[in-house]
């Protein structure tokens, strides 16, 4: 051995087990931020795959612009892409058909599909090249029955026509899907030519250029720079926020709010890392005094028992953050693979191997400065101890006692386990940081599951993937095929609904209209879960009973009466429910009231329904839907919802994933670094344990002893959690919630008893094992235990 340094590996297999313990805490405060930053990366792209497959991937617009300005916008060096676009009949009003099928009529650049709007490709034939050609979408050849090469005429308003040629089929949009409408997609010189103008259902602006921007472009500037130079107004310029807001590249006041809560999310994850590393530390280097004054015996100076506790940290780093970052790779691979599964519509091109270079980068750096930054106290600790501090054998000996423990109100062993817990006020702050770090973490992160629940809504129970609708909104959908429906094998369950729109009512003297629709078991079913008071079942069973929909413009209340005039003939009926909501609101006069079935036919007379929906099993295809459509026959319209569905299912899911993902981990986390603080603190007093037994202390005394220090950490770490983390909870709920929607604050009571009884149930369970090695071990052993 030339230098004190040797002694690192001597040391490392000298004091494995404590060694092992500061490793597996350093383990677990590489994998706390691998993987926290690396599903927030992943999340980053899982929105912006959502964000390319829904809006575009474009970045801002500008309407009503000169081809020449458009010019010199694309000239810019800071541009990447950009493309015209314009669109005629976007409501799908009847008035622009082909062979009595809705259209909706698309001019753009032959670049806008393969740059902007990446979704829709063209699946077969090419780009309308000139003349009089046109791209339609897919779901033309199945209800049309067209191909490549064949001649349509689109009817116009005014009675005028417009004959194309169709040269290619794109993917079908939700939109087209749902509103069960045909795309026409033409060139910009085509769509130009039409005039449109003075045609019913025109676009209010005509056209706009939709601009993508190079990578790492200051996108707020560069829009700013075009508005000035060119002097376009705010009212002409777009931008996509939620692209720009998962890019970092957001104006928008609702953005900055979450960018600051990120901050604020990002210091607290590094927090909790040194906190748990340096609490580990100053354990580590606190139950081996005696081995650093014993080199200050042999020669060592001050400044090389510094180098050499920083060095032997550094020794465990070799170990420590390559596993603690593999762990964390490995779970963002998984969180990949359950996104591919959840949602193949959205994540198929996400890899199952997708490596995040800044979480793995964060892990590293931040493993490495958290370590140097809490090896300084325990260094400089260790420097400080006496030489002959170490050859008395004094060297663990606590500072010496002013006064008795007191024991009037507790038995002596519980106060001398909080005596230990609070002797070293260092260790004490350290022990309750990093507990109380653990809770305001999880009640920090736990503010995103009400911002989620604001900013993405699930699906609702009643939506349905397929709809058969009246095309004059009428009860013209034949009874008999909700059965026929009901019994195809794609599909998992069909329900119908009648309407009656703007019937006279009156109630309490006050006259009005009210649309009167119809249930069926299952939609009752769903109705009850929106209950706010009275009773379903009474308007399911009853006769001249109705359910009402909330709303402030809404006169019923639970109780009152109304008299509906239904074909010139006067029933009264009693309001029996209020729900909160209903899939189809329609906020009109009195608003809606929903009856039986039963009641309705004896209101109304017998006849079809205004709407059948369905909802398909997951094993159905395209093949499937196409002879439900032959099903429902001509003369209604088929409203496709699939897609639609998948994007709202996708965004819900991909969130709700890395939200619970970010708890489940901070638990667990959590749960860890409880266990393996309590393990070292115990190994730190062994040799105090021992002594305490040399002198007639009970094995379950030393337990109960051990069970006071934990409920000591436990219960100053949860008050410290809840003192500091409901106010950071509360701060980002109104920068992430209250700032949008308006809603008021409430304390998160859920989320705040289940954290505190983790860190309370752990702190107790992790006693067990340093209780049982005190038990095992002979009170000789015990005392000279290092």
């Amino acid at each position: 051995m030339k230098r004190y340094l040797d002694l690192v590996p001597v040391a490392a297999r000298a004091h494995r087990r404590q060694n092992r313990m500061s490793v597996f805490c350093i383990v677990l405060s590489v994998l706390l931020v691998t993987a926290i930053f690396g599903m927030a990366d992943m999340f980053l792209r899982s929105q912006k795959i959502q964000s390319y497959k829904t809006d575009g991937n474009w970045h801002a617009n500008f309407q009503n612009i000169s081809d020449t300005d458009a010019a010199m916008i694309a000239a810019r060096p800071d541009v990447a892409a950009m493309s015209w676009y314009d669109a005629v009949n976007y409501k799908a009003e009847p008035t622009y058909s082909i062979n009595g099928k809705t259209v909706a009529i698309c001019g753009f650049d032959e670049d806008f599909l393969s740059d902007i709007y990446i979704d829709t490709a063209l699946t077969e034939g090419h780009f309308p090249t000139g003349g009089q050609e046109a791209v339609l979408t897919q779901n033309a050849k199945e209800t049309l029955g067209l191909r490549l090469g064949d001649t349509v005429t689109v009817n116009l308003p005014e009675g005028r026509t417009l004959p194309l040629a169709v040269c290619g089929f794109a993917d079908n949009t939700a939109m087209m899907l749902r509103y069960d409408c045909v795309g026409v997609f033409l060139s910009t010189g085509q769509f130009r030519a039409i005039p449109w103008a003075d045609a019913e259902g025109a676009a209010a602006n005509p056209g706009m250029y939709y601009v993508q921007f190079t990578p790492y472009c200051n996108i707020q500037k560069a829009i700013a720079e075009i508005q000035s130079q060119l002097q376009i107004p705010d009212a002409q310029v777009g931008q996509n926020v939620r692209l720009l807001g998962v890019m970092g590249q957001s104006g928008d006041p609702m953005m900055l709010c979450l960018y600051a809560t990120a901050g604020v999310l990002f210091v607290l994850v590094l927090l909790a890392g040194i906190m748990m590393i340096a609490s580990s530390l100053n354990s580590n280097v606190a139950q081996r005094t005696q081995f650093f004054g014993m080199l200050r015996c042999i020669g060592a100076t001050p400044k090389q028992v510094i180098r050499l506790v920083r060095c032997e940290a550094l020794s465990w780093c070799q170990f420590a953050i390559p596993l603690g970052v593999g762990i964390g790779v490995v779970l963002i691979w998984v969180l990949c693979a359950v996104l591919r599964a959840l949602s193949p519509y959205f994540f198929a091109e996400m890899p199952v191997i997708a490596v995040s270079v800044p979480s793995i980068a964060a892990g590293v750096v931040v493993g490495l400065l958290t370590v140097l930054l809490a090896a300084r106290a325990p260094a400089r600790r260790a420097a400080r101890v006496s030489p002959l501090t170490a050859v008395s054998g004094n060297a663990d000996v606590a500072a010496p006692a002013r006064h008795a423990v007191g024991a009037k109100r507790l038995h002596v062993d519980t106060a001398l386990g909080i005596h230990h817990a609070m002797a070293s006020r260092k260790n004490f702050a350290l022990m309750v940081g990093s507990f109380a770090l653990s809770i305001v973490l999880f009640l920090s992160f736990s503010a995103l599951i009400s911002f989620m629940d604001h900013a993405v809504t699930p699906l609702n129970p009643a939506t349905p993937d397929l709809s058969v609708i009246s095309a004059d909104n009428t009860r013209s959908v034949r009874g008999g095929l909700l059965e026929t429906l009901g019994e195809n094998p794609a599909v998992a369950r069909a329900y119908g609904r009648m309407f009656a729109f703007d019937m006279p009512a009156v109630t309490d003297g006050q006259a009005g209209t009210a649309d009167l629709i119809s249930y069926d078991a299952p939609q009752f079913r769903w109705a009850e879960k929106a209950l706010l008071e009275g009773s379903v079942q009474e308007t399911e069973r009853g006769t001249d009973a109705v359910l009402t929909v909330y709303s402030p413009e809404n006169p019923f209340r639970v109780g009152d009466t109304v008299t509906l005039d239904c074909n010139g003939a006067s029933h009264t009926l009693r309001v029996t429910g209020m729900l909160s909501d209903s899939p189809f609101s329609s906020g009109n006069g009195f608003g809606d009231l929903i009856c039986s079935e039963g009641t309705f036919r004896r209101l109304m007379g017998d006849g079809g329904y205004t709407v059948i929906d369905m909802q398909l099993t997951g094993r159905a295809t395209d093949a499937d839907v196409q002879v439900i459509r032959a099903l429902a026959g001509e003369g209604v319209r088929f409203s496709d919802r699939r897609a639609g569905n998948a994007e709202a299912t996708g965004a819900y899911l991909a969130f709700a994933l890395f939200v619970y993902g970010f708890l489940a981990l901070i638990a667990l986390i959590t749960v860890c670094n409880i266990i393996n603080s309590l393990a070292m603190s115990v190994s730190a007093r062994m040799r105090q344990y021992g002594a305490m037994r040399a002198v007639g202390m009970g094995g379950h005394q030393l337990v109960r002893m051990v069970t006071a220090e934990a409920a000591a950490y436990a219960v100053a770490g949860s008050v410290a959690g809840c003192i500091l983390g409901l106010p950071l909870h509360r701060f980002l709920f109104e920068k992430m919630v209250s700032f949008r929607w308006g809603d008021p604050w409430q304390a998160p009571l859920g989320a705040l008893a289940l954290i505190v009884a983790i860190v309370a149930v752990t702190s107790f369970a992790a006693v067990r094992g340093p209780a049982k090695r005190i038990r095992e071990l002979s009170i000789a052993d015990t005392i000279s235990a290092e």
